[in-house]
Protein backbone atom coordinates (compact mmCIF):
# COMPACT_ATOMS: atom_id res chain seq x y z
CA UNK A 1 0.00 0.00 0.00
CA UNK A 2 1.28 3.38 -0.95
CA UNK A 3 -0.48 6.36 1.00
CA UNK A 4 0.53 9.78 1.42
CA UNK A 5 -0.29 12.40 4.52
CA UNK A 6 -0.03 15.93 4.28
CA UNK A 7 -0.04 18.30 7.33
CA UNK A 8 -0.90 21.96 6.13
CA UNK A 9 0.54 23.80 9.01
CA UNK A 10 0.24 27.43 9.78
CA UNK A 11 4.07 27.86 8.86
CA UNK A 12 5.07 24.61 6.76
CA UNK A 13 3.17 21.56 4.88
CA UNK A 14 4.53 18.52 5.34
CA UNK A 15 4.36 15.26 3.31
CA UNK A 16 5.19 11.62 4.25
CA UNK A 17 4.65 9.35 1.58
CA UNK A 18 4.63 5.23 3.02
CA UNK A 19 5.14 2.38 1.28
CA UNK A 20 3.34 -0.50 3.38
CA UNK A 21 5.02 0.75 6.88
CA UNK A 22 8.33 2.10 5.32
CA UNK A 23 9.16 5.47 4.98
CA UNK A 24 9.55 6.34 0.93
CA UNK A 25 9.53 9.96 1.25
CA UNK A 26 9.50 12.75 2.85
CA UNK A 27 9.09 16.75 1.98
CA UNK A 28 8.70 19.98 3.31
CA UNK A 29 7.84 23.46 2.31
CA UNK A 30 6.71 26.41 3.73
CA UNK A 31 3.07 27.23 3.95
CA UNK A 32 1.86 30.15 1.95
CA UNK A 33 -1.16 32.30 0.48
CA UNK A 34 -1.16 29.80 -2.55
CA UNK A 35 -1.61 26.67 -0.59
CA UNK A 36 -3.77 25.12 -2.75
CA UNK A 37 -1.55 25.36 -5.76
CA UNK A 38 1.44 24.64 -4.24
CA UNK A 39 -0.14 20.99 -2.55
CA UNK A 40 -0.02 20.07 -6.11
CA UNK A 41 3.46 20.99 -6.76
CA UNK A 42 4.36 19.16 -3.80
CA UNK A 43 2.55 15.85 -4.02
CA UNK A 44 4.09 15.79 -7.53
CA UNK A 45 7.65 16.89 -6.72
CA UNK A 46 7.32 13.98 -3.81
CA UNK A 47 6.51 11.30 -6.18
CA UNK A 48 9.13 11.95 -8.76
CA UNK A 49 11.86 11.88 -6.01
CA UNK A 50 10.55 8.82 -4.44
CA UNK A 51 9.89 7.12 -7.70
CA UNK A 52 6.01 6.43 -7.79
CA UNK A 53 3.90 7.41 -10.28
CA UNK A 54 0.63 9.11 -9.48
CA UNK A 55 -1.43 5.80 -10.33
CA UNK A 56 0.06 3.93 -7.79
CA UNK A 57 -0.82 6.26 -5.01
CA UNK A 58 -3.33 4.75 -3.13
CA UNK A 59 -4.84 7.17 -0.92
CA UNK A 60 -3.89 10.80 0.27
CA UNK A 61 -5.07 12.32 3.79
CA UNK A 62 -4.62 15.58 5.11
CA UNK A 63 -4.60 17.08 8.58
CA UNK A 64 -3.62 20.61 9.75
CA UNK A 65 -5.08 23.84 10.13
CA UNK A 66 -5.36 23.46 6.37
CA UNK A 67 -6.40 20.10 5.71
CA UNK A 68 -8.85 21.67 3.52
CA UNK A 69 -6.90 23.47 1.19
CA UNK A 70 -6.23 19.49 0.09
CA UNK A 71 -8.62 19.04 -2.77
CA UNK A 72 -6.49 15.98 -3.98
CA UNK A 73 -7.42 14.63 -0.24
CA UNK A 74 -9.38 11.33 -0.15
CA UNK A 75 -10.32 12.26 3.71
CA UNK A 76 -9.47 14.38 6.26
CA UNK A 77 -8.30 13.39 10.15
CA UNK A 78 -7.81 15.32 12.97
CA UNK A 79 -4.31 16.59 14.07
CA UNK A 80 -5.05 15.03 17.18
CA UNK A 81 -5.65 11.67 15.83
CA UNK A 82 -2.97 11.70 13.17
CA UNK A 83 -0.14 12.69 16.06
CA UNK A 84 -1.67 9.66 18.24
CA UNK A 85 -1.20 7.02 15.43
CA UNK A 86 2.30 8.14 14.63
CA UNK A 87 3.37 7.89 18.66
CA UNK A 88 1.33 4.53 19.35
CA UNK A 89 3.57 3.22 16.08
CA UNK A 90 6.87 4.33 16.49
CA UNK A 91 6.88 4.71 20.56
CA UNK A 92 3.74 2.41 21.60
CA UNK A 93 4.96 2.82 25.19
CA UNK A 94 4.58 6.34 25.58
CA UNK A 95 1.72 7.91 27.27
CA UNK A 96 1.99 11.74 26.32
CA UNK A 97 3.23 13.39 23.14
CA UNK A 98 3.15 16.94 23.13
CA UNK A 99 3.10 18.23 19.49
CA UNK A 100 4.54 22.42 19.67
CA UNK A 101 3.98 23.45 16.05
CA UNK A 102 3.73 26.69 14.40
CA UNK A 103 1.12 28.45 16.25
CA UNK A 104 -0.04 26.05 19.07
CA UNK A 105 1.35 23.67 21.63
CA UNK A 106 -1.04 20.58 21.64
CA UNK A 107 -0.44 17.65 24.46
CA UNK A 108 -2.41 13.83 23.41
CA UNK A 109 -2.74 11.70 26.19
CA UNK A 110 -3.26 8.06 24.90
CA UNK A 111 -4.00 4.16 26.78
CA UNK A 112 -2.34 1.65 26.45
CA UNK A 113 -3.44 0.91 23.02
CA UNK A 114 -2.59 4.05 21.78
CA UNK A 115 -6.15 5.30 21.89
CA UNK A 116 -6.87 8.93 22.60
CA UNK A 117 -8.44 9.68 26.27
CA UNK A 118 -7.63 13.18 26.36
CA UNK A 119 -5.94 15.91 24.64
CA UNK A 120 -5.64 19.63 25.41
CA UNK A 121 -4.64 22.50 23.02
CA UNK A 122 -3.01 25.91 23.54
CA UNK A 123 -3.92 28.17 20.93
CA UNK A 124 -5.50 31.03 22.42
CA UNK A 125 -1.18 32.59 22.37
CA UNK A 126 1.67 32.00 20.28
CA UNK A 127 3.84 31.86 23.25
CA UNK A 128 6.25 28.18 22.92
CA UNK A 129 5.53 28.06 19.74
CA UNK A 130 7.38 27.70 16.85
CA UNK A 131 6.39 31.01 14.96
CA UNK A 132 7.60 32.60 18.77
CA UNK A 133 10.60 31.83 18.42
CA UNK A 134 11.15 33.06 14.45
CA UNK A 135 9.70 36.17 15.26
CA UNK A 136 12.00 36.12 18.69
CA UNK A 137 14.88 35.30 16.83
CA UNK A 138 14.64 37.90 14.15
CA UNK A 139 13.96 40.26 16.52
CA UNK A 140 17.30 39.87 17.57
CA UNK A 141 19.19 39.41 14.50
CA UNK A 142 19.71 35.75 15.17
CA UNK A 143 19.52 32.96 12.25
CA UNK A 144 16.75 30.24 13.45
CA UNK A 145 19.43 27.85 12.59
CA UNK A 146 21.91 29.02 14.96
CA UNK A 147 19.71 28.76 17.94
CA UNK A 148 21.11 25.65 19.96
CA UNK A 149 24.49 26.76 18.99
CA UNK A 150 23.19 30.65 20.53
CA UNK A 151 22.35 28.93 23.66
CA UNK A 152 25.31 26.68 24.46
CA UNK A 153 27.14 30.38 24.74
CA UNK A 154 24.99 31.76 27.91
CA UNK A 155 26.79 33.19 30.68
CA UNK A 156 24.02 34.14 32.60
CA UNK A 157 20.30 33.58 31.81
CA UNK A 158 17.85 36.47 31.17
CA UNK A 159 14.76 35.89 32.67
CA UNK A 160 11.59 36.34 30.67
CA UNK A 161 9.21 37.34 33.12
CA UNK A 162 5.98 37.17 30.64
CA UNK A 163 4.27 34.27 28.68
CA UNK A 164 2.32 36.41 26.63
CA UNK A 165 4.16 36.85 22.95
CA UNK A 166 3.68 39.99 22.27
CA UNK A 167 4.71 41.85 25.57
CA UNK A 168 7.48 38.84 25.65
CA UNK A 169 8.72 39.89 22.69
CA UNK A 170 8.72 43.85 24.01
CA UNK A 171 10.50 42.45 27.06
CA UNK A 172 12.86 40.74 25.06
CA UNK A 173 13.84 43.46 22.61
CA UNK A 174 14.71 45.90 26.08
CA UNK A 175 16.81 43.03 27.45
CA UNK A 176 18.69 43.72 24.12
CA UNK A 177 18.44 47.65 24.01
CA UNK A 178 20.10 47.39 27.72
CA UNK A 179 22.83 45.69 26.41
CA UNK A 180 22.75 42.17 27.46
CA UNK A 181 23.81 39.11 25.42
CA UNK A 182 21.92 37.74 22.84
CA UNK A 183 23.20 34.29 24.05
CA UNK A 184 21.96 34.83 27.53
CA UNK A 185 18.51 36.51 26.00
CA UNK A 186 17.66 33.23 23.69
CA UNK A 187 18.96 31.04 27.17
CA UNK A 188 16.01 33.16 28.76
CA UNK A 189 13.33 32.22 26.08
CA UNK A 190 13.87 28.81 26.08
CA UNK A 191 13.49 28.92 29.93
CA UNK A 192 10.02 30.18 29.20
CA UNK A 193 9.23 28.14 26.48
CA UNK A 194 9.73 24.87 28.69
CA UNK A 195 8.09 26.76 31.11
CA UNK A 196 4.88 26.91 29.22
CA UNK A 197 5.16 23.11 27.75
CA UNK A 198 5.78 21.68 31.48
CA UNK A 199 2.26 23.69 32.67
CA UNK A 200 0.23 22.08 30.14
CA UNK A 201 1.89 18.81 30.45
CA UNK A 202 1.46 18.27 33.69
CA UNK A 203 -2.46 19.10 33.56
CA UNK A 204 -2.40 15.72 32.24
CA UNK A 205 -1.24 13.85 35.44
CA UNK A 206 2.09 11.76 36.13
CA UNK A 207 3.02 9.53 33.07
CA UNK A 208 5.92 7.10 32.68
CA UNK A 209 6.71 8.06 29.15
CA UNK A 210 6.63 10.95 27.37
CA UNK A 211 7.72 12.87 23.83
CA UNK A 212 7.70 15.70 22.14
CA UNK A 213 6.84 16.54 18.36
CA UNK A 214 6.53 19.50 15.84
CA UNK A 215 8.94 21.69 14.40
CA UNK A 216 10.28 22.79 18.05
CA UNK A 217 11.14 19.29 18.82
CA UNK A 218 14.11 20.00 16.73
CA UNK A 219 15.98 22.38 19.67
CA UNK A 220 17.82 20.61 21.73
CA UNK A 221 17.93 23.38 23.75
CA UNK A 222 14.80 23.32 24.95
CA UNK A 223 13.86 20.08 24.93
CA UNK A 224 17.02 19.38 27.52
CA UNK A 225 14.83 22.04 30.03
CA UNK A 226 12.06 19.81 29.11
CA UNK A 227 14.18 16.48 30.49
CA UNK A 228 15.35 18.21 33.34
CA UNK A 229 12.17 19.72 34.88
CA UNK A 230 9.43 17.67 33.58
CA UNK A 231 8.70 14.08 35.15
CA UNK A 232 8.60 11.06 33.35
CA UNK A 233 10.88 9.49 30.99
CA UNK A 234 11.42 11.51 27.93
CA UNK A 235 11.31 9.28 24.61
CA UNK A 236 13.13 10.93 21.63
CA UNK A 237 11.19 10.67 18.84
CA UNK A 238 12.52 8.12 16.05
CA UNK A 239 11.88 10.30 12.90
CA UNK A 240 12.33 14.20 12.60
CA UNK A 241 9.33 15.15 14.90
CA UNK A 242 8.15 18.06 12.26
CA UNK A 243 6.71 14.97 10.36
CA UNK A 244 4.95 13.38 12.47
CA UNK A 245 1.35 14.43 12.01
CA UNK A 246 2.35 13.76 8.10
CA UNK A 247 3.22 10.46 9.20
CA UNK A 248 0.03 9.71 11.62
CA UNK A 249 -1.99 10.50 8.59
CA UNK A 250 -0.31 8.44 6.27
CA UNK A 251 -0.74 5.60 8.48
CA UNK A 252 -4.43 6.29 9.20
CA UNK A 253 -4.81 6.10 5.32
CA UNK A 254 -3.34 2.36 5.71
CA UNK A 255 -5.74 1.95 8.50
CA UNK A 256 -8.42 3.08 5.89
CA UNK A 257 -7.42 0.41 3.23
CA UNK A 258 -7.22 -2.47 5.07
Amino acid sequence: MITLGLDVGSLFTKAVLLNDERIHGTLLRETSGAAAREIEELIDRILVESGVARKDLEIITSTGQGDELVEQADFCEDDVACIAAATRRLLPDTELTIEIGGQSITGVLSDSHGEVVNFMRNDKCASGSGRFIEVISAALGLNIDQFDQTVGQAVNKIKVSTQCAVFAESEIISYANQGEPVADIIAGVCESTARIVISQALRFGPVKNYTVTGGVANFSSIIKVLQERLPGQYRTFPINPQFSAAYGAALLGQEELA
